[in-house]
């Protein structure tokens, strides 16, 4: 008898520790962002991380940046194909893209931070899961 309600005891205590991917989603941002941001991406300071947020409702992980660069400048980085290799590309996102979560990428001036130079959303049917 006592083997049984051991064995019934971890079975609930492992069911209750399982976590929703919405709910890992929003704990590894509020996580990330607490320590590891502001953090700067290039080495010149010109591209800053500054926050990481995910919406539950929405499934949509966002990241919002601080960019000093001009217009030519970002026409010329062809910014949305080269965030969505890298997303593709990165492991730590798997499994938020295979539960068909979306990926927003917001990029302020770092000059007006209040005006946003660019925005890119992806979602599945861009990066193919």
């Amino acid at each position: 008898m006592k083997k049984i309600l051991l064995s019934l005891a971890v079975l609930t205590m492992l069911g209750a520790c399982q976590e929703s991917m919405e709910d890992r989603a929003a704990r590894d941002a509020q996580e990330t962002t607490q320590k590891r941001c502001p953090l700067r991406v290039t080495d010149d300071g010109s591209l800053i991380l500054e926050r990481i947020t995910f919406d539950k409702a929405t499934h949509v992980w966002c990241m919002h940046y601080l960019l000093d660069a001009d217009e030519e400048q970002l026409e010329k980085l062809n910014l949305r194909e080269v965030l969505l290799k890298d997303l593709k590309n990165s492991p730590s996102y798997k499994p938020y893209m295979d539960n068909g979560f979306s990926f927003e990428y917001v990029y302020r001036d770092m000059k007006s931070p209040k005006d946003t130079l660019v925005h890119v959303m992806l979602t599945q049917k861009d990066y193919g899961n």
